[in-house]
């Protein structure tokens, strides 16, 4: 556990991607899109580090956040923030325990998490009914890995311990259909699935996203990401992230 404090505390600090990957990343653009479809209400984003999400979209929602990592609350907090520190391994409610969401996003969390299936029953008891979970997870299986596995060969991201789930701090995997089971086992509905990042497949996905609006004339870094939303839309499973549109019951 104390190895997992240690990459929670590292990513809390290293969470503040830039606003431009809301443009640039198909899972920032989904999720704007997806939370900016809802009408104004109360929204959580769990694992928020140092608040991008909360920042974008307090224009519409009223805005809070959770982190494991008590600097990344600080930052937060002192953006005027409505942020607060939370294990979601452990928690038996959410540190707003008078508050009712009417969406809540766990995005790339539920892989860190030692006890995800506590994290969902935090979520369902916060949740209105009728509420709506955005969820997003990496692919355990995704194109670059199959084409390894076809061989026998070793993939890091799949397995832990390696150099690479040491350095991301991945010890949960999950698939389509694995993560889509275990969502509706505790009480949600997945109304939509998609593939994200289908980029990180490969140099060759990377410029097709590219080069197939390019030939039509459409040159901007949206439009690219547009086309990688696409592919993911298209083949959800062999995508690297995957994205679940939930409803509480």
């Amino acid at each position: 556990m104390s190895y997992l404090k240690e990459i929670y505390a590292e990513m809390g600090v290293k969470n503040d991607p830039p606003e431009q990957y809301f443009v640039s990343g198909s899972r920032y653009m989904l999720l704007e899109k997806e939370l900016r479809s809802l009408p104004p209400g109360k929204i959580c984003d769990l694992g928020c580090g140092r608040g991008l999400l909360l920042r974008r979209l307090k224009d519409l929602h009223v805005c809070y956040g959770t982190d494991y990592d008590s600097g990344a609350v600080q930052y937060c907090q002192s953006l005027g923030l409505s942020a607060q520190q939370a294990d979601l391994n452990e928690a038996s409610v959410l540190p707003f325990p008078d508050v009712k969401f009417d969406a809540i996003v766990i995005s790339e969390v539920l892989e860190h998490l030692l006890a995800p299936r506590n994290a969902l029953r935090l979520i369902r008891r916060h949740l209105k009914p009728g509420g709506i979970l955005l969820a997003t997870v990496p692919n355990a299986v995704p194109l670059f890995a199959r084409f390894a596995l076809l061989f026998g060969k070793s993939v890091d991201w799949l397995h832990y311990p390696s150099p690479e789930t040491d350095q991301t701090g991945h010890i949960r995997f999950y698939t389509l259909e694995s993560m889509a089971r275990m969502l509706k086992q505790e009480g949600f509905v997945v109304q939509r699935s998609c593939g994200v990042s289908f980029r990180m497949n490969g140099h060759f996905w990377a410029r097709l996203c590219y080069w197939g609006p390019t030939i039509f004339g459409h040159r901007s870094e949206e439009v690219y990401t547009k086309m990688e939303v696409w592919l993911g839309q298209q083949m959800p499973g062999l995508s690297p992230g995957l994205f679940f549109v939930c409803k509480n019951q």
